[in-house]
């Protein structure tokens, strides 16, 4: 015999699990929250050391002011567009992209020593459980492109 009730609720049961985010979401890891803010720091109090310290501080102070304008301006204006669950408890829905992966990469002081700030920074994000691999990984694609946009501007 055809149950329709226990038919829709096995399709209803099957539509939540399909609709639940995929990952569970957990408590913020306080440390690595924390540690995060220092290490997305890095390379943007650097590089304002640097450029303070050149022979062209007010062009080198406009490469990195360009670079943060068109940095959170895009990172604002994705998190505003995407509707991106992220993995903490309680946490608003705006996970896409990862504003300090983004802010970690801008006046990268190098491959060696600067990337090594942006990929902490991302790693950090997610032992934190703040954001998702693709999230950092959006933050990290964006922050790298600031950077070359601000380089647009050339200085003696």
């Amino acid at each position: 015999m055809y149950n329709a009730h226990g038919a829709a609720v096995r399709v209803l049961l099957v539509l939540l699990l399909l609709a639940a985010p995929v990952h569970a979401q957990e408590p913020v890891v306080r440390w690595a929250d924390w540690a995060s803010w220092g290490t997305a720091a890095a390379n943007p109090t650097i590089a304002v050391v640097r450029a303070a310290r050149s022979e062209s501080p007010k062009c080198r102070l406009a490469q990195l002011a360009l670079s943060e304008a068109v940095g959170n301006g895009a990172t604002f204006a994705v998190k505003h567009l995407v509707a991106s669950p992220r993995p903490c408890l309680g946490c608003a829905p705006d996970g896409m992209p990862s504003g300090h992966t983004m802010n970690s990469t801008i006046g990268y002081t190098g491959w060696r020593y600067g990337m090594a700030f942006s990929f902490a920074t991302g790693q950090l994000r997610q032992d934190a459980h703040r954001h998702t691999l693709p999230q950092v990984l959006a933050g990290l694609g964006i922050g790298i492109g600031a950077e070359f946009a601000g380089r647009l501007v050339k200085c003696q």
